[in-house]
């Protein structure tokens, strides 16, 4: 009873024709009234309504419809009732309605098997894989629509380019085939094979087409990151000279001030008060002073900012610096390569306890080599080998070792990362050779 019930309302069509107006009604009123929504909803249903059902009073309309008629119906009463009370390009609405349309022919030819099985098996297991399908289509229906609304197409609102109809190209042609079989032309049914590599002849460059461009973007979007990341590293550089001026003069000043008061001791003979002054207002200058000092301003000036803000967050920073005065590298690589390791370590610290980080910058042989090492748990690296980023903000992180990669590559150096007992190394070493342009880092 309950089967005859839902075959004769075909409540499964209404239910597929009711998410659909819902997601064209998410998808476009951002900017609509209240009234324009309620009369698309009220308009939709109740031209449904009336072309699907109203059409079973007319004396040469059969029950149920023939397929197609409701094939029509999803096509163009959403696409009508949308554009008159919704923002948003018909384009758009279009393409939307075909491939929710399409999802759903192809659905009903992968059940065709299905169906050609009524009469032939038992009328109970019939009715069960009959409801079971339209239950799993009405579920698949439901992602397709959250799909949609998770990722919106958005076109620009110029000039159409051309390559926006490639993606309504595959699903038109289905349509055509599908509409050809359902209408019984003979032509269609002889040459069904032949129709069907027609549209596949005409799917596949739009498939490499599409598949190029959608590398190109990857590619660019590849290259954005990397200009970002340079550029934030060359406003680092800049940001910390202007500091690094401020801090001298500052200096500079007290510098002169220091000497005046010792002098003035000096001139009173006031030796234990000159002795406390050394001691402690001197001495503590002196502990201040860099803990790192190659004679490479730019070296010297990021390495000690990042440990005073590693040494605030109560992380214990170790140093082996060993690299010889003239040594010549390339500062804005230098930035970028060092900021993105010590920041990764820095940030890997967090809830770690007791943590530390090690660093190491000296000259083997040919090479210049950056080692830095921070305690962490094996736990973490085992349950993320890819090192991925855990931040919410997926899209402004994760970019710091694909970078450090990427440069290195450029320049033919190894970049190497171990875990060694609770530590994570990150090792680079970059080439030194005669070529000033290799010797980066």
């Amino acid at each position: 009873m309950l089967y005859d019930l839902f075959r004769f309302t075909e409540l499964d069509g209404m239910i597929l024709y009711a998410i659909l107006t819902m997601v064209l009604l998410k998808l476009f009123s951002c900017n609509g009234k209240r009234s324009d929504r309620t009369r698309y909803l009220m308009s939709s249903f109740l031209c449904f309504i009336a072309v699907y059902y109203g059409t079973y009073l007319l004396p040469f309309s059969s029950h149920p419809h023939h397929y197609w008629v409701y094939f029509v119906v999803n096509m163009c009463i959403p696409l009508i009732s949308s554009h008159l009370f919704l923002d948003g390009s018909i384009y758009e609405k279009f393409t939307y309605i075909l491939f929710y349309v399409s999802f759903i022919q192809l659905y009903k030819m992968v059940c065709s098997p299905l169906y050609s099985l009524e009469g032939i098996i038992s009328d109970t297991l019939y009715r069960s894989f009959d409801i079971a399908t339209n239950l799993i289509l009405i579920l698949l229906m439901f992602l397709i629509a959250y799909f949609f609304v998770k990722h919106p197409l958005k076109l620009n609102k110029g000039l159409m380019n051309p390559r926006y109809f490639l993606i309504t190209l595959f699903p038109v042609m289905l349509l055509v085939y599908y509409g050809i079989t359902l209408l019984n032309i003979p032509f269609g049914q002889i040459y069904k094979d032949a129709l069907i590599a027609l549209i596949i002849l005409a799917v596949l460059p739009a498939i490499y087409f599409m598949v190029v461009s959608l590398e190109r973007s990857f590619d660019e979007q590849r290259k954005l990151d990397r200009a970002l990341t340079d550029t934030k590293a060359q406003i680092f550089r800049y940001r910390y000279s202007l500091e690094l001026e401020e801090r001298i003069k500052k200096e500079r000043h007290e510098l002169k001030n220091n000497y005046l008061y010792i002098r003035s001791l000096l001139d009173k003979r006031q030796i234990p008060e000159l002795e406390e002054y050394l001691d402690n207002k001197i001495g503590e200058k002196m502990n201040e002073l860099s803990a790192v000092s190659t004679g490479n301003t730019m070296i010297d000036y990021l390495v000690n900012r990042k440990i005073a803000e590693a040494q605030k967050k109560h992380i214990r920073i170790y140093t082996e610096v060993l690299l010889p005065k003239d040594i010549s590298i390339d500062e804005d690589r230098f930035s970028t390569i060092f900021l993105n390791i010590i920041n990764n370590a820095i940030e890997a610290c967090e809830g770690i306890e007791k943590p530390d980080i090690h660093i190491s910058l000296k000259c083997i042989k040919n090479y210049f080599c950056c080692e830095v090492s921070n305690k962490t748990v094996p736990a973490r690296i085992a349950a993320n080998p890819q090192l991925n980023t855990t931040k919410k903000d997926k899209e402004n992180h994760g970019l710091g070792l694909r970078i450090v990669k990427e440069a290195i590559d450029e320049c033919n150096g190894i970049f190497k990362t171990e875990l060694k007992g609770n530590y994570f190394w990150a090792k680079v070493m970059i080439p030194m050779g005669s070529n000033k342009d290799s010797m980066i880092l």
